[in-house]
């Protein structure tokens, strides 16, 4: 109870400053801890399987090139069989969108996959039983599958078709953690069909879309298996020169997919903003102390030791920061929509209950009492209580000195976090101004389904070419963010035997060329009467590079003349290495098999009106509910995680800018306090205001300055190091370190300029009323 009762009357006598010192404490805290709920996903994306430390995922790719998003269905078998320590193994394919139960329509992610898949991710059964291997006419789904179509009635037994097949529910499995790299095609509503249904397919050694994944027996034997898994389709198909990589799930999405970085670029600035409202706290608790100066001495005059002191003033600080931290954890949890809004992802209240979320809170609570509270705690019991009682000054030059070290500290942080803030935005603007070969606004994409889709897309097109505000419509396999379909076995004449290269392929029709405004370098866009191929300027280069036009490219047997080259055209993510394109046109003869997409170029002042148009007549044709959307959201899908980490960034920089500012705010006041006198003889010998405002602020100015120089060969480092993964990078131009400076420059005068300018304007009277 004295502990309480001591805090309540520190907090009494030096209100201004603790709820200064609150408001940063809230403040940092809360982005403490919202950036923690934002690593703490992260880090437990796919921890969610109970056996995530012995599955391994297998992807397979070819010499030089990135790993595909899967492998052949051939190798899991072969491997199964073969290694011993291969427990379990289940290949994933994607099936489809819609399902069908009665009379109506639902949209689900439905999967082909081995029975083992329920073993493998221990999918805990709800109801039923998982299908048997040899079954091919039953499924299981997941909880929010069963929930959307069937309700609250038990799905089992009940039948659901799909344009290949009915199946029978034999089974309800819980939902798949939400954070995960496996199966993402659909949230949580999923249906799993046996994959053995696909019959012949599953022997080829190639096509590599089968999400695949074995659980060895012990995670001791991955490097053998890795090893023999990775010439394991070389050994069966030599010609496709496929190699299979074998990876640890667990792994797969923070260093494989290299999100590791961002994580720990936010554990740093998460440090960083708690670091600078420690840093106000340490500022106004040892300038303020001078109040507590004679309470302290007297204290120590009736026997109180050095020790008590620092835990007394350490038990304030850790009922202060217990404060701070309940209001910040209220605010972090009234926010978490907003957040999630800001920075373009999703998060769930729940997930700032998550009890790694808390455990990190705890510690977060106990390092901030620390770091806020341990040197004004000494800082404090250093006092003399001789000099004190005396009339002489509590505190020396050394603190006066750390003070204004520690100012620098901070802006040393804002101006770099500014900084930062501004490169990484130039770089994603740039990228989405960049110039891809084609032109992607004010194009829907209308994504086939299903076969009887594909079936009646060329219906759809003919419709929508006849409506207002439609300018072209093509039908194509892929759109140019898209383009995933690739293979070997290309020849040219004067090509080296043993250079097979792997290329990247689409097919389109004529109208292709004018819903993208592709315009070949060289040649021309095939068209119904001019028949031949378009490649892009890498595959020209491969090719030997000099007159492509006129000449042939085979494979299969099949000779195609190539009519144009593409010089800047840049498919799916346009930040990668280019690599090969062949576009062979669609014909009637083979564009059932072929047709996978609509793309719709429309024109017009309400792109809105215009895209509901299109949707309803999609409906009205395929007699059920499309998938139309605009192709702007895929191609500015490959700058997600750079627009992530640049609002991230954005929004925690304002914070520690005004957190910083609080600080200045709260010791320009205090030393307001100190000159008031000063100040009021100042007056009386005919100061002017704007004379003595100057001289306040001046003082403060030169901590900011230094700052300045401190930060702008600091952040040119960093950005420096960040920009390195890209191929096309911006400048950094000088303008951008002026602008950082200059702005933390006036968002800090305009903290100081009120408080400064009413003291100034004060009566002298009333200052100098006891003197």
């Amino acid at each position: 109870m004295n502990m309480f009762r001591n805090f309540f009357r520190t907090f009494k006598g030096n209100r201004q400053s603790y709820l200064i010192n609150m408001l940063g404490l809230v403040t940092g805290l809360a982005c403490c801890l919202l950036i923690m709920m934002w690593v703490v996903g992260q880090l437990q994306t796919d921890r969610g399987f109970k056996n995530i430390d012995r599955i391994v995922s297998l992807q397979g790719y070819h010499e030089g090139s990135q790993p595909f998003g899967g492998v052949a269905p051939a190798v899991m078998p072969a491997l199964k069989m073969e290694r011993p320590e291969v427990e379990a193994g289940v290949r994933l394919n994607f099936a489809a969108r819609t399902v069908k139960c009665g009379a109506e329509n639902f949209g689900v992610a439905a999967y082909d996959a081995d029975n083992d898949l329920f073993k493998i991710f221990s999918l805990d059964f709800i109801e039923g039983v998982p299908y048997e291997s040899g079954e091919k006419e039953r499924c299981v789904l997941t909880r929010s599958a069963a929930l959307m179509i069937f309700g609250d009635h038990s799905p089992l037994g009940q039948s659901l078709q799909f344009e290949f097949g009915t199946f029978i529910v034999c089974g309800v499995v819980e939902d798949m953690p939400r954070r995960r790299t496996v199966a993402t095609a659909g949230s949580e509503s999923i249906v799993f069909l046996p994959i053995e249904r696909e019959g012949e397919g599953l022997t080829a050694w190639y096509n590599n879309s089968y999400e695949t994944y074995v659980l060895l027996r012990d995670m001791s034997a991955f490097d053998e298996f890795a090893r023999v898994a990775k010439d394991r389709a070389i050994k069966a198909v030599p010609e496709y020169q496929l190699y299979v990589k074998a990876a640890p799930l667990k792994d797969r999405y923070l260093y494989d997919w290299g999100q590791m970085k961002e994580v720990r670029l936010m554990g740093v600035i998460a440090l960083v903003i708690l670091l600078i409202a420690c840093i106000n706290f340490i500022n106004l608790s040892t300038a303020a102390f001078a109040r507590s100066a004679v309470q302290t001495s007297v204290r120590k005059l009736v026997g109180a030791t050095r020790w008590h002191l620092v835990v007394i003033h350490l038990s304030n600080t850790f009922l202060l920061v217990a404060c701070s931290f309940v209001l910040a954890f209220l605010l972090a949890y009234a926010i978490v929509p907003v957040f999630g809004r800001i920075i373009g992802s999703s998060f769930q209240m729940a997930d700032l209950l998550n009890p790694s979320v808390l455990w990190v809170s705890s510690g977060l609570v106990l390092l901030t009492t620390l770091l806020a509270g341990l040197y004004p705690s000494f800082y404090l019991a250093s006092f003399s209580p001789v000099k004190v009682l005396k009339g002489g000054r509590s505190g020396g030059t050394w603190s006066g000195r750390l003070r204004k070290t520690l100012v620098v500290v901070q802006f040393v942080v804002s101006i770099t976090l500014i900084i930062c803030t501004l490169v990484i935005g130039r770089q994603i603007r740039m990228y989405q101004k960049m110039d891809l070969g084609y032109t992607w606004d004010e194009v829907l994409q209308v994504s086939l389904r299903n076969e009887s889709q594909q079936q009646k897309a060329y219906v759809l097109k003919e419709e929508l070419q006849h409506l207002s505000g439609i300018k072209a419509v093509s039908a194509s396999t892929s759109i140019p963010a898209r383009i995933f379909w690739n293979g070997l076995g290309f020849e040219w004449e004067g090509k080296d035997p043993a250079f097979n290269p792997l290329v990247y392929f689409t097919w389109a029709d004529a109208d292709w060329a004018n819903v993208y405004d592709v315009r070949p370098e060289e040649g021309e866009f095939f068209t119904d009467n001019y028949e031949g191929i378009v490649i892009n300027r890498k595959m020209a280069d491969l090719m030997g590079g000099e007159k492509p036009i006129g000449k042939y490219l085979s494979r299969n047997s099949q000779n195609m003349k190539i009519v144009g080259v593409l010089d800047n055209f840049k498919f799916n993510d346009f930040k990668a290495v280019a690599q090969p394109l062949v576009i062979f046109p669609m014909k009637p003869e083979n564009r059932d098999n072929y047709t996978k997409q609509l793309s719709v170029r429309i024109s017009g002042t309400d792109l809105a009106a215009l895209y509901e148009t299109v949707r309803q007549q999609a409906a009205k044709v395929f007699g059920e509910e499309p998938v139309v959307r605009f192709l702007d959201d895929n191609v500015q899908s490959w700058l997600m995680t750079e627009k992530q980490s640049a609002r991230m960034v954005s929004f925690f920089t304002l914070l520690a800018i005004i957190i910083s500012c609080l600080g200045l705010f709260g010791l320009a006041t205090f030393m307001i306090e100190q000159k008031r006198k000063e100040i009021g003889v100042r007056r009386v010998n005919g100061a002017k205001v704007t004379e003595i405002v100057w001289l306040l602020n001046i003082g403060f100015m030169k901590p900011i300055l230094m700052g300045f120089v401190v930060a702008c060969p600091l952040a040119y480092y960093f950005m420096n190091r960040w920009l390195e993964s890209y191929l096309q990078r911006t400048e950094m131009s000088w303008w951008i370190f002026i602008f950082s400076g200059v702005l933390t420059l006036l968002v800090a005068l305009s903290a100081l300029l009120w408080r400064t300018v009413r003291a100034a304007m004060e009566n002298p009277v009333h200052s100098l009323r006891s003197e």
